[in-house]
């Protein structure tokens, strides 16, 4: 069965920072009623999240949601993650952020390419371990943090702080852009999934 969600990731925030950043977003998601005050609700797989607030439906576009409908918690992570869109997690190539050509990792009929994804995966868990998580190039040799490689948005984000909404419907581009703004003007990346 599972859930969908939608996942918004700091890409620039540090370890050290992370959790008094995600203290003030959440005051100010609980002072616009957005969410509760408490973690009361469980969050698929992990402890409590906080709850949908009493103006959730002023942050959502709910056109096509049956009625009546309810979201989910939402879940704060303030430690170093590997975020991924769940069955969705299955990019087609990635950008080298030094030569900028595309690491192919299927042929046009998406049969995978034996060996392509391997250092991205071993770059994944170094990432998750706290190393740099470094990806060479194949066209130009040079290596490269993962968190800087493109086309994999909408697959992958790594940050030390990540907010995920669990079964609610689209958040709104202001709401997305107010919530950006919240997060002192740092990178961010955003998906959607499922689990």
């Amino acid at each position: 069965m599972g859930d969908y969600f939608q996942s918004i990731v700091d890409r620039d925030v540090t370890e050290a920072d992370a959790a008094p950043l995600a203290a003030r977003v959440v005051a100010w998601l609980v002072a616009e009623g957005v969410i509760g005050p408490e973690r009361t609700e469980l969050v698929l797989g992990k402890g409590p999240g906080y709850p949908p607030g009493p103006r959730i439906r002023e942050v959502v576009d709910s056109t096509g949601w049956g009625e009546p409908w309810q979201g989910g918690p939402l879940d704060v992570e303030v430690t170093r993650t590997v975020f991924d869109a769940g069955q969705g997690a299955d990019p087609a190539s990635a950008g080298c952020p030094r030569c900028e050509r595309d690491v192919e990792f299927h042929e046009e009929d998406w049969e995978e390419i034996p060996g392509a994804w391997d250092p991205f995966s071993e770059a994944l868990t170094d990432w998750e371990e706290g190393g740099e998580g470094l990806v060479r190039c194949v066209h130009c040799d040079g290596s490269s943090p993962l968190a800087d490689w493109t086309g994999m948005d909408g697959c992958f984000a790594f940050g030390n702080l990540g907010f995920t909404f669990w079964g609610w419907p689209d958040l709104t581009a202001a709401f997305l852009a107010e919530f950006d703004r919240r997060l002192d003007g740092h990178r961010t990346a955003f998906m959607s999934g499922k689990l």
